[in-house]
């Protein structure tokens, strides 16, 4: 006689598998955010620049030497064509990399040898003539070379994150909501009473409101307006990262450090000291064609913030705006702020 445990244990794994299953293959078809460029592309969703190179050996040279000659020919290509690329990789909306080499000769140095010290991820040698590519990342070392200089630029932290937040009940007045001590640790356990226990400034504010609002609705009424906060608080919290749905704003220009503003242009995100104070060691954000898809990507998954970009910001095609509420949001949460400090950030863009 079969085990109907076994059974149903089994079947409950086949599902499990089943699930991890379609996941990992979502992952592997999901579309990657690739910028074909002469000689070579940028994949921005996994931050790498890649340049291609062709070379061929002199005829004067003995047959055992010629796949080694042109294969040294293709690097010296790959690598013409890795440093003419990389000089036009967008930093910002304001800035590209030649702009900052210009302007800096500690970038010039360093990403000289960021260049030569390019990775070769494939070789190829046919009908005497090789093919190579030549891999760079563009995170840890990139970013953290042009981050100093991006925050020159004019990357001015915002005073968003130093105002309280505010949350609307059911009426239009707005109150804080901070956490409410009912049980202090000391006074629980000699009764089983609930004390509210007042504390701080902003408790006194809430009980008052609460107060005010039972004498003036029925109990029921004011119930439901907490039980509704309630509700919104624990839908909107516990998030895995922060995904910005910018695939309506066809304006929009990739860039290495994309900036996220609110609708008075304040820098949200990555702000001069994200930048400056090493808090973003890598890619502030990485790209998508798809929310689906995005949403199963590690860095975000699987429950992300997503917010909807509004626009661009005025001529700065690179700088997303992004509604009040979602600031509000953005800044009220522990989780999102935690997303933020990791660059747990995507953007989905128009195709």
């Amino acid at each position: 006689m079969r085990n109907p445990f076994k059974v149903r244990a089994t079947m409950k794994t086949m599902r499990y598998l089943t699930l991890v299953c379609a996941f990992l293959t979502g992952l592997a078809n999901a579309e990657e955010v690739v910028e074909q460029k002469p000689g070579g592309l940028i994949n921005w969703s996994s931050g790498v620049i890649s340049a291609y190179g062709y070379g061929v050996a002199p005829d004067d040279v003995p047959l055992v030497k010629q796949r080694l000659l042109a294969r040294r020919a293709a690097q010296l290509d790959a690598y013409r064509n890795l440093a003419e690329m990389i000089k036009g990789v967008r930093v910002s909306s304001e800035t590209v990399v030649e702009q900052m080499v210009a302007q800096s000769d500690t970038v010039k140095t360093s990403l000289e040898a960021m260049i030569k010290g390019a990775a070769m991820t494939a070789d190829h040698y046919q009908n005497d003539v090789a093919t190579v590519t030549m891999t760079m990342s563009l995170d840890g070392r990139f970013i953290q070379m042009i981050a100093p200089e991006v925050a020159k630029g004019g990357m001015t932290a915002a005073n968003w994150y130093d105002k309280p937040v505010q949350w609307v009940l059911a009426r239009t007045d707005q109150i804080e909501w901070p956490s409410l001590t009912l049980f202090p640790t000391a006074a629980a356990a000699e009764t089983t009473q609930s004390h509210l226990v007042i504390d701080n400034p902003n408790q006194l504010e809430l009980v008052k409101e609460i107060t005010r609002l039972l004498k003036a609705h029925s109990q029921p009424q004011v119930i439901a307006q907490l039980e509704q906060q309630i509700e919104f608080y624990e839908s909107n919290s516990n998030f895995t990262g922060v995904l910005i749905d910018a695939s309506q704003i066809g304006n929009f220009e990739l860039a290495t450090i994309p900036r996220i503003r609110n609708q008075k242009g304040d820098i949200i995100y990555p702000t001069a000291d994200d930048l400056t104070q090493g808090r973003i060691s890598s890619r502030p954000v990485s790209y998508d064609f798809d929310v689906n898809d995005a949403v199963r990507n590690a860095r975000i998954a699987v429950k992300p913030f997503i917010i909807p970009a509004e626009g661009t910001y005025k001529s700065r095609k690179s700088d997303l705006v992004i509604s009040d509420a979602a600031v509000a949001l953005l800044k009220s949460q522990q989780t999102l702020q935690k997303a933020l400090g990791n660059a747990e950030v995507m953007i989905v863009i128009a195709r």
